[in-house]
Order: structure tokens, then C-alpha cells, then sequence
């Protein structure tokens, strides 16, 4: 069973990291939700406290393994927040279960694994991978989240909080985002959805939310001003208001 973390009470709201993340980096998002909601963060298999479980190779293992953990906490029904990859596993589910669905918020993420403007290809961080070892790839990495790169206050936390994640999971991750897209399907999604990324995001470059909020029917924009990839960590009171305020359907 994937690692977690449970926090709060009402409604379930589950917060699904992305690339060598870990659910520890929702930490300022847990604390603000679990006032309202049941709140739980899992560990990706393959990741952080989650390191041991098998790894799977496309994204709807992932979010399969996610749902196996969801059936076996007995949540029936929730809100899905999902960041990066983890945003793509959110896409996933909306698609195969969307009878589960309460409300969706994609973060920094896209519909499909191409990832036009990236900072480089998925192809060329494999090969940096590779020629580097894991350590020096996640240093490089978690810099590309922060506008502030590596000086930003939260860089080395995001390190903690992925400790644990091999090489061969973040190969395996890197590879199940590039066959991976959402398709037309995402005309048909009606939960209610927020689509939320950073102005300067050099991961999911923001072209890539806009189209994901267009391809959604009746879905919410925000742009979070003065932010890279990990908005919820560089602005996390306007992050948490944004995403509080829609999960709690005050927008």
C-alpha cells in the first residue's frame, strides 16, 4: 500500500505529488485544508515513503495505484488536486472515474506528455539522468521549480521531501509521462475544475494550462503571479486561498 499522510476531517481532498515530489511538500496546502477537509497526500509508488512498491510504467498505473489506496481508506468520493505528473494521474482519473469526483484542480501540469517550451525534453533530462546519477538530476531539477532557483527556501525541503525515489522511478516516471495523453476524452469531463499554474513555470510552461483549461468544459483559470513550477510553495497563502476557496465553492 502506497505511503500517506492523513490530516483533518469532512470531505476527502487528496493531493498528489509529481516527479522525485513527495507528500510532504503539501505541507503549507495540509495545514490550511485540514480545517475543512479529511485531507491525505500519498506517496507515488516508486517515491519517497512509497519506494518500496512496484513501479509502474504508465501513468494509468500510477493512478490505479492511487485508487487502490483511495478504495482500501474507504473514500468513496472525493476532490483530487493533482501537481506536475500528478496532475496528468489527476487527468486519468477524471477520465476512468469521474462518478468518484467531487472537484478537480490541475496544477503546473498538462494534457499530454509532449511538453512543448519545456525547459529541455523529457528525452534530454533521461539522458542527464543517466550520464549524472539521481542526486545531481533532482539538485538540477528542483532548481528549474523556484524562480529563485536553488536559493529559494523551500529548494532544499523539496529535496527532503523527496528522498527515498530511485533512479530506475524516475526513469519509469519520465517515460510513462512521454507516451502518455489525455485525448478528447477531456471534452467530457463535468466536474467541476480549476486549472491553476505560476507565470514563470519552466516545467509545464503556462501555454500548456491554457489549453488544458480550454479543452475542459466550464473550467476556472488562475494564474499565480511571480511563480515557477511550485506556486504552492513560493506563494502559498494566494495558492492555498485560490484552491481553499474553490474546493470550499466560494468562486
Amino acid at each position: 500500500m502506497l505511503n500517506y499522510i492523513r490530516s483533518g476531517k469532512g470531505d476527502a481532498v487528496v493531493l498528489q505529488h509529481g516527479l522525485l515530489g513527495g507528500g510532504r511538500y503539501w505541507t503549507p496546502q495540509i495545514t490550511h485544508l485540514r480545517r475543512f477537509f479529511d485531507v491525505i497526500a500519498a506517496d507515488l509508488p516508486g517515491f519517497a515513503g512509497s519506494h518500496a512498491e512496484p513501479i509502474p510504467e504508465t501513468i494509468a498505473g500510477s493512478s490505479a495505484a492511487l485508487m487502490s489506496l483511495l478504495d482500501t481508506l474507504g473514500i468513496k468520493r472525493f476532490s483530487l488536486v493533482g501537481h506536475s505528473m500528478g496532475g496528468m494521474i489527476a487527468q486519468q482519473i477524471a477520465l476512468d472515474h469521474q462518478d468518484r469526483l467531487e472537484k478537480l484542480v490541475l496544477f503546473g501540469t498538462a494534457a499530454s506528455g509532449e511538453l512543448p517550451g519545456r525547459f529541455e525534453t523529457l528525452e534530454g533530462s533521461l539522458a542527464r539522468l543517466a550520464a549524472h546519477g539521481l542526486d545531481r538530476f533532482a539538485r538540477d531539477l528542483a532548481a528549474t521549480w523556484f524562480v529563485a532557483g536553488a536559493q529559494s527556501p523551500y529548494y532544499e525541503f523539496c529535496l527532503e521531501c523527496g528522498k527515498g525515489a530511485s533512479a530506475a522511478a524516475a526513469g519509469a516516471a519520465m517515460r510513462a509521462v512521454l507516451s502518455w495523453k489525455a485525448g478528447p476524452g477531456l471534452a467530457d469531463v463535468k466536474v467541476p475544475t480549476l486549472v491553476i499554474c505560476g507565470d514563470s513555470d519552466r516545467g509545464t510552461v503556462p501555454d500548456t494550462s491554457f489549453q488544458l483549461w480550454r479543452a475542459i468544459p466550464g473550467a476556472r483559470l488562475s494564474v499565480i503571479p511571480g511563480c515557477a513550477h511550485n506556486a504552492h510553495l513560493e506563494s502559498p497563502d494566494l495558492f492555498n486561498r485560490i484552491v481553499g476557496d474553490f474546493l470550499l465553492g466560494r468562486t
